[in-house]
């Protein structure tokens, strides 16, 4: 399983390059579509990465006005919205990804992926 999540991981961050986006970058997209504006650190749990990193890619995304930041939240929180810009940007990687040639069975797949990617949101960071 992990082999083939690294192909598929592997072609679709050459789908987004073309948009300069890390892939990284198209999943933290992604949820803040669906809510936002959320919390750094709800945002690096979910997507399961330490809060550098996801700092990271934060600075980048910010830079190309595709995520805003909003500090001096209590508690030093961070609070995070998309922009316009990248909504569209997510609506154009989207439509890029699905040209994928994905097999059709792979559909099958993604609500098993998706209670892995679920528990490990869950877990402490280590």
């Amino acid at each position: 399983m992990s082999v083939a999540a690294r192909a598929v991981q592997r072609e679709s961050a050459a789908y987004l390059k073309v948009f300069g986006l890390p892939q990284l970058g198209f999943y933290i997209l992604e949820y803040l579509n669906e809510r936002s504006p959320m919390l750094q650190s709800e945002l690096a749990r979910l997507v399961v990465v330490r809060s550098q990193t996801i700092g990271t890619v934060l600075t980048t995304l910010e830079k190309n006005q595709w995520v805003t930041r909003q500090r001096g939240l209590t508690h030093n929180q961070v609070a995070v919205s998309i922009t316009k810009q990248g909504r569209a940007l997510l609506a154009a990687a989207q439509e890029r990804l699905q040209t994928l040639q994905l097999p059709a069975d792979i559909e099958a797949l993604r609500p098993i992926f998706a209670t892995i990617i679920s528990r490990a949101a869950q877990q402490p960071e280590s």
